[in-house]
């Protein structure tokens, strides 16, 4: 097996840190290549299997998907078979056979698998014993399906034999909140419906793990619509399309949103959704295009959440880490390097970048994007031996950014 490939890495990882666990299911929803419009109709069964709408190359897929399980297994994590059903639902009633991934046996065992922690197996004679336990785990499974009436009717159980569990306003809530959207019900009030899902979503995550966006995904799409004419306000950064469609997980739409919104790049949780949906959907480019306005916009959020090492994308964090270190290597100067500067050392850094990255990224020319322009011309120059522009835009690095110009001189080696 040869090395996993490092943006896969990066959406292992953050699965892992988001979920605890991996599942080669949540990997094709996040990266793209299972819309969930498409899951939510095969979890319905009006498609019997998913192969037809997997999207991108079939084999490409399998070779990442037996990366990421033989990564899984290499850090100590258990497989466990998923066996999905359909959701239940007033307009959508079905049976309990298991709903079929795949025709091809060996991509079934693959997008089927979900690998965790040895220690988090259910311990199945404790299971079978505890009939609070069973109940308990009842109503997850009917609120991730979407059953409301079994919910309901274990919930009515574990209240008649458990009248003290600490989890039963909880489980309350979540039935409330799947009452809403099946039947659907109209939003009267955004900000009330927001607070709502705010309010519940940690509750949620605590007791259905995986399984949430399951149950919210409806909810957050049903607030989507709801905002659909609303404009971004920074003072209301919640209040958005974006943020409800980033709550969805569905990455592509919250792209569209976002550079549908004129002068994005000017906010930071626009530039910030962006850059999230970028990574999930394995477009580097569009992911750094949206940190580098983050950078030049608003750099002290940016350095706080890169520092803070908890956004998904290992892979700019690990570059912030070399900016840092390469940073900490120069003289100490009034010039010293800050966040505004990030994106110009990216291009020294990776001077590849030059052929993907915009020179005149839509902005408002702060001296950090200044830096970044001339980085930027001076590695066109220095490769077509265009040697008078080549210094004369060095000699312009020198005198706005010396630090830059530090680097840029080791780079070349002179």
């Amino acid at each position: 097996m040869t090395r996993i490939d490092p943006s896969l890495q990066a959406q292992v990882d953050a699965q892992l840190m988001e979920q605890g666990a991996f599942a080669a299911l949540e990997f094709l929803i996040s990266a793209g290549r299972l819309a969930y419009g498409d899951y939510e109709s095969w979890r319905r069964r009006e498609i019997e299997v998913l192969d037809d709408v997997l999207m991108g190359n079939r084999e490409k897929i399998r070779v990442q998907l037996e990366e990421a399980a033989h990564d899984a297994r290499s850090i100590g994590l258990a497989s466990q078979i998923q066996e999905l059903h359909a959701w239940r639902t007033q307009q959508h009633a079905t049976d309990d056979k298991p709903l079929r991934v795949s025709a091809d046996p060996h991509l079934q065992r693959l997008i089927a698998s979900r690998y965790v922690p040895a220690q988090s197996l259910p311990q199945m004679d404790l299971f079978f014993d505890n009939p609070v336990v069973v109940l308990t785990t009842g109503i997850v499974q009917a609120l991730a399906t979407r059953d409301a009436a079994e919910a309901q009717r274990q919930l009515d159980r574990l209240y008649a034999l458990a009248p003290n569990h600490t989890d039963l306003p909880s489980f309350d809530q979540l039935l409330t909140a799947l009452q809403r959207v099946h039947p659907p019900q109209p939003i009267d009030d955004v900000r009330l419906e927001l607070a709502f899902l705010l309010k519940i979503t940690p509750t949620a995550r605590r007791l259905l793990g995986a399984q949430t966006r399951d149950l919210l995904s409806p909810l957050w799409r049903r607030l989507a619509d709801a905002l659909r004419d609303h404009g971004f306000l920074p003072q209301e950064p919640t209040l958005h399309r974006s943020y409800a469609l980033s709550q969805a997980q569905d990455w592509p739409g919250v792209s569209e949103c976002v550079t549908s919104e004129p002068q994005w790049w000017q906010h930071a949780p626009l530039c910030l959704r962006h850059a999230q949906s970028a990574f999930y959907r394995q477009q580097r480019i569009e992911a750094l295009t949206a940190w580098s306005h983050l950078c030049w916009q608003n750099p002290a959020e940016a350095t706080r959440i890169l520092d803070a090492r908890k956004q998904p994308d290992t892979g700019i964090t690990m570059l912030w880490q070399h900016f840092l270190d390469a940073e900490a290597l120069l003289p100490d100067s009034d010039d010293a390097l800050t966040a505004v500067d990030f994106p110009a050392w990216l291009l020294l850094h990776e001077p590849g970048l030059v052929q993907h990255l915009a020179e005149d990224l839509p902005a408002t020319d702060t001296p950090g994007e200044q830096h970044y322009r001339c980085v930027h011309r001076w590695i066109h120059a220095r490769r077509a031996n265009r040697h008078q522009e080549e210094l004369a835009l060095r000699k312009a690095l020198q005198s706005t950014q010396p630090m830059l110009f530090e680097l840029l001189k080791k780079k070349t080696a002179v």
